[in-house]
């Protein structure tokens, strides 16, 4: 049951006197978020327990769904949605639990924010196809102009293309949409928002915007120093590691030239013993005949002495082989790090360089937009067109004879599955969407939708983004495809 009071909407959902209810969730609820100003409690009516909703809204959904929509008005409405989704995920509440009916979503017009209602029960939901739901919702829309069914196609196949649902991703897409909007969403107290249209003070939109810029401006150049500064810290890092690199072969240098010195006098000493031994060996055999027997082991002893310090002298001169060999490996390693290290420091340098001077040219571009006048007004919305009645022309295929009539403002043509009013069969130079019909005042016009392969009326192309008159029996081509347009047929 819904009542409409004075200051809010009050809607009452009966409940038994069993179903739990998560005071955490009820009291995460009931803090503002996200433009989101509705509040939930647990009431007691004549013995009957109930939910009481007070809701900040103007409208439902569905009663909004009527009328015909904006390209600007319908982002805001999905955007509201899409945020208010991604704090339910960040409070900790369910996505399941958000009551996903247009009924009992009310639209605030002060800021064309939605209204989300939420269950918060203890037991569990199904889980929710949220895309499919919003397709729905943008299926059910009445579309002003060109623009907005455009914009409904760009949503609609964001949900093609990404089957499983992420609310952080579809409010970072939905916001990409948003960038391009000409309304001014300014943000107030307590949730609320004011919307600048073409009605408001122009000067007030213009010096929003040049603030924006300035703000935008202001966090590229602070981005840029920091990442200046980081470079900094990261080139006199890489600069103490060449110095250390340095160090380091310069030290195995000394250590080379003193291992060669050491391996020069062990050799000069094995080949001193080597001629010691050599002659007392041959003093002994040359007195060995007339020599007592003392003399003889005397002898022996200084042969195997001096054999015995040759052998060690050649291990000696092999140790400081091996040690001149490392310090020449590390001599190499120390000369490969400081190469690398000063490689590194002139990238970082170049990269801070580059960066500085990005956001040097974004702070000019910033203010040379902050200083330029607004060239075109606002959105103004809710304007008091209405869609053609009356004669409805006819689109007839000259290859197959194939007949549609146009019946909707907006008319796609293309050979997509969903989001065209009429879909072209068995010709796939025709794109998904590929031309538009809009009917204005009973005058109707062409607009070719960026096709692949361009289209022509009489003979003469339709550029993107340009609507052009539609005189009776027309001839329209979309790529090699021909039809006959009629008004009277």
């Amino acid at each position: 049951m819904t009542q409409i009071l004075k200051d809010s909407i009050k809607i009452e959902y009966k409940l038994d006197q069993v179903t739990p209810i998560s005071k955490y969730e009820m009291n995460a609820y009931n803090v503002p978020f996200a433009g989101n100003t509705s509040m939930c409690r647990e009431v007691f009516v004549k013995g009957e327990r109930k939910l009481e909703f007070s809701i900040d809204g103007d409208m439902s959904l569905s009663q909004i769904m009527q009328k015909p929509v904006f390209r600007d008005e319908l982002v805001e409405y999905i955007f509201s949605i899409s945020k208010q989704l991604v704090s339910v995920i960040q409070n900790g509440l369910a996505l399941e639990k958000v009551v996903w009916d247009t009924n009992y979503m009310y639209v605030r017009f002060s800021d064309f924010s939605i209204q989300l209602l939420y269950l918060p029960f203890e037991s569990k939901f199904d889980k929710k196809d949220i895309g499919e739901f919003v397709k729905s919702i943008l299926s059910g829309f009445v579309y002003a102009h060109t623009p907005a069914i455009e914009c409904a196609n760009q949503i609609v196949d964001y949900f093609n293309d990404h089957r499983e649902f992420d609310a952080f991703h579809f409010n970072e897409f939905v916001s990409d949409l948003r960038a391009s909007s000409q309304l001014l969403i300014i943000q107030g107290e307590k949730g609320k928002s004011k919307v600048l249209t073409s009605n408001d003070n122009n000067k007030e939109f213009a010096i929003h915007k040049a603030e924006e810029a300035a703000r935008k401006a202001e966090e590229a150049r602070m981005q840029a120093e920091n990442e200046v500064k980081r470079q900094i810290e990261e080139a006199k890092y890489q600069a103490e590691v060449a110095r250390q690199a340095e160090e380091t072969r310069m030290k195995a240098e000394a250590a080379r030239v003193e291992a060669e010195i050491w391996r020069q006098k062990v050799t000069a000493e094995a080949k001193d013993y080597e001629q010691t031994a050599v002659l007392t060996a041959q003093d002994m055999y040359s007195y060995q005949g007339n020599s007592d027997d003392s003399e003889r082991l005397k002898a022996e002893e200084m042969f195997r002495n001096a054999e015995e310090e040759r052998i060690r002298a050649e291990k000696v001169s092999s140790q400081y082989a091996d040690e001149i060999r490392r310090a020449r490996e590390q001599e190499m390693h120390a000369e490969e790090a400081r190469m690398q290290a000063e490689f590194a420091a002139r990238k970082n340098a170049e990269e801070a360089k580059r960066q500085a001077d990005l956001a040097k040219l974004k702070a000019e571009e910033a203010k040379r937009l902050s200083e330029q006048p607004d060239e075109e007004p606002p959105t103004t919305l809710f304007s008091n067109r209405t869609l053609v009645t009356g004669s409805k022309p006819t689109l007839t295929r000259k290859t197959t004879g194939e007949s549609v009539q146009i019946n909707k403002q907006v008319f796609c043509i293309g050979k997509a599955d969903q989001g065209v009013d009429y879909k072209v069969t068995g010709n796939k130079s025709i794109s998904r969407r590929h031309a538009y019909i809009t009917s204005i005042n009973g005058t109707h016009y062409l607009r070719d939708n960026n096709s692949t392969n361009h289209t022509f009326l009489n003979g003469t192309q339709v550029y993107s983004n340009v609507d052009v008159a539609i005189p009776d029996n027309s001839v329209i081509r979309l790529s090699n495809e021909e039809f006959i347009f009629r008004i009277n047929s």
